[in-house]
């Protein structure tokens, strides 16, 4: 049985890889940045700068009167919770671990979703559902363990990530459901505009009550990797991430953040890593995960 080129399952599946091949460069990128910026300013500059990148093509494709009809106090609510803090979180997280470590906490993603999904009753956890997210884990644990010859392990920043996963799976879910009424371009610029004023009065508080030190850098290094940050790293790849969960539903679709760290280590490998056979191993399980998860499923997916 053949999949239409034009159907949404295909659709989503390619947005998903799209989405996470642009992501997966945030990772490395960040924790270069870390070094001359604190993770608040970062986080903060990140956001606003990609809700700014976003704003223009948003206001063409958009209706004049159709915000008026748009959940918009629900829309910066989830926005600067799932998006401000968890990516505040996320830029801690790496500051007090590692770019792979951090991708691999993001692996669970797909867990945290399907947890909160059959708590509510919008999910129902089957056994073909479960083998394919063992599956997925199973090959992120791979990478990951395979890493550990070049990383370090344990941190301490891996517990802030965790937090920053629920929270991101929290907003995304919300985002293809309570939100879905908001298209995916304005519904994106929205949550990191709000998330990025929600960092604001964070960050007043940290400067003048001098709790900690805050940082930025504004050579021209930085900018561009910076701007690369809010135009692909985040921005490109949050609106293909929202479009194809929409197509699949987020537990499917966040099962491809399980080869992250794989495409991580490619691009480390890019400035002189290596690459081990078991990594290619765990990226392999992982799509094996994703094709089990939607394989005689229905044609149109939960948007859960």
């Amino acid at each position: 049985m053949t999949t239409p080129l034009n159907s949404p399952r295909l659709q989503g599946n390619l947005l998903a890889v799209l989405s996470m091949l642009l992501w997966a460069t945030s990772f490395p990128i960040t924790d270069v940045l870390l070094n001359t910026w604190d993770p608040l300013s970062l986080a903060m500059i990140r956001l606003s700068g990609t809700g700014l990148v976003l704003a223009l093509p948003a206001m063409i494709r958009m209706k004049r009167s159709a915000w008026q009809s748009w959940p918009l106090k629900e829309a910066f609510l989830t926005g600067a919770l799932g998006i401000g803090i968890g990516t505040a979180l996320m830029n801690f997280g790496i500051r007090y671990s590692n770019p792979i470590n951090i991708a691999v906490i993001a692996t669970t993603v797909p867990v945290v979703s399907i947890i909160m999904g059959a708590l509510r009753g919008e999910e129902r956890v089957t056994l073909k559902a479960a083998i394919a997210i063992c599956l997925s884990l199973a090959g992120g644990v791979l990478v990951s363990v395979s890493s550990l010859q070049t990383q370090a392990g344990f941190e301490g920043g891996e517990l802030l990530m965790i937090t920053a996963v629920i929270l991101w799976t929290w907003y995304s879910r919300i985002s293809v459901t309570r939100l879905l009424v908001i298209p995916a371009l304005p519904r994106v610029m929205l949550g990191m505009i709000a998330g990025g004023m929600a960092l604001l009065p964070i960050i007043a508080i940290v400067h003048w009550g001098k709790l900690a030190e805050l940082s930025f850098s504004s050579t021209s290094t930085d900018l561009l990797l910076i701007t690369w940050l809010c135009v692909f790293g985040v921005g490109a790849a949050m609106v293909y991430w929202m479009m194809s969960a929409e197509r699949i539903g987020v537990t499917v679709a966040a099962i491809h953040i399980n080869v992250v760290p794989f495409y991580v280590l490619m691009l480390m490998l890019l400035f002189g890593g290596s690459l081990l056979l078991s990594q290619v191993a765990g990226a392999v399980l992982v799509a094996a995960g994703v094709v089990l998860a939607q394989v005689a499923s229905s044609s149109k997916p939960s948007q859960a």
